[in-house]
């Protein structure tokens, strides 16, 4: 723990936020997803306060999005269908996927819990992570 800071988890990270120069009042909360995609609604723990999609921030990564990947795998199953003369079958060596589309399904699903910034000020609300405990 970095020295002079106290708390938790989340009281760590907006002092940390402070120390570094920004200077409005940051507040991190933890939340509840109560709807998902696409009219997001989430409850803050402290208060019980329900935001909606006009009053949110979502980080992209939380949604569902495509991204553009490159795959490569060494070590795959499976076989090819058979073909030619005689039933038989032919393994694979390795497999490269370019351009390859992959679509990330949204982790903003009813009873998941998020992380939320609140920007004090201007009333922002940015929901930056899922929350996981151990």
């Amino acid at each position: 723990m970095p020295v002079g800071y106290e708390g938790n988890p989340f009281s760590l990270i907006s002092q940390a936020i402070r120390k570094g120069g920004y200077s409005k009042p940051v507040n991190i909360e933890v939340a509840t997803v109560i709807k998902g995609e696409p009219q997001v609604r989430i409850k803050l723990d402290q208060d019980g306060l329900e935001l909606e999609n006009d009053d949110l921030i979502i980080a992209k990564h939380l949604t569902q999005h495509e991204r553009n990947s490159h795959i490569e795998c060494a070590t795959i199953d499976g076989q090819t269908k058979a073909a030619g003369t005689g039933p038989h079958t032919h393994g694979y060596e390795t497999i490269t996927m370019r351009d390859a589309k992959i679509t990330v399904d949204s982790l903003l699903v009813p009873g998941t819990r998020v992380l939320v910034a609140c920007l004090d000020e201007d009333m922002v609300y940015v929901v930056l992570d899922e929350a996981v405990w151990f």
